[in-house]
């Protein structure tokens, strides 16, 4: 079976990032539902590829988005080469933005239990609550961004409504995201 290696990074979060093995006859469908499940699925938002001066949405309107928009129904290996960089967007709100490439190919085998296998993934972040400098387990999304650990947010004066928790994602601290499968 010919398999793609993915490098994937956050474009304006790069040192959020993982390697990824898939499979070429996976669908685009398969490659976005694995970024959902792992770095940004929240709240059900649309998504696209951008694959040279192609556009993939995660659903295609008929008359209302455009003609050269088509569907994620296409095979990895009809539209991506080794060498290629290729872009994917999340939530056209608060857009997470990501930069894939495919590093390789090869010939293979995948577990049928497991399709997409992650090669490697950047460690967690050390994130520091900004008051006591403990480890932080969430950040507040009303007061800039700020980090706080476990204690401090029982005395946070926004309360629990603006809360999000701290996670591996390019994707934290934005819409509803509290983390993903992995």
């Amino acid at each position: 079976m010919r398999l793609f290696h993915l490098a994937v990074k956050g474009t304006y979060a790069s040192d959020y990032w993982l390697n990824l093995e898939i499979p070429a006859d996976a669908t685009l469908y398969d490659l976005d539902q694995f970024l959902r499940d792992i770095w940004l699925e929240c709240c059900g938002h649309l998504s696209m590829f951008r694959i040279g001066g192609n556009s993939f949405m995660s659903i295609v309107f008929d008359d209302w988005w455009s003609d050269d928009k088509a569907d994620m129904s296409s095979e990895l290996a009809e539209v991506l080469t080794p060498g290629i960089e290729f872009l994917h967007e999340y939530d056209f709100g608060t857009t997470t933005h990501l930069t894939l490439r495919v590093v390789s190919e090869r010939q293979g085998v995948v577990s049928q239990d497991e399709p997409v296998r992650i090669l490697a993934r950047n460690d967690p972040f050390d994130w520091r609550c900004e008051s006591c400098d403990k480890p932080a387990t969430c950040l507040c999304v009303f007061c800039d961004y700020t980090f706080l650990c476990d204690e401090c947010v029982e005395t946070h004066e926004c309360g629990e409504e603006g809360l999000l928790p701290v996670v591996n994602s390019p994707r934290m601290g934005m819409c509803g995201y509290t983390g993903g499968v992995w």
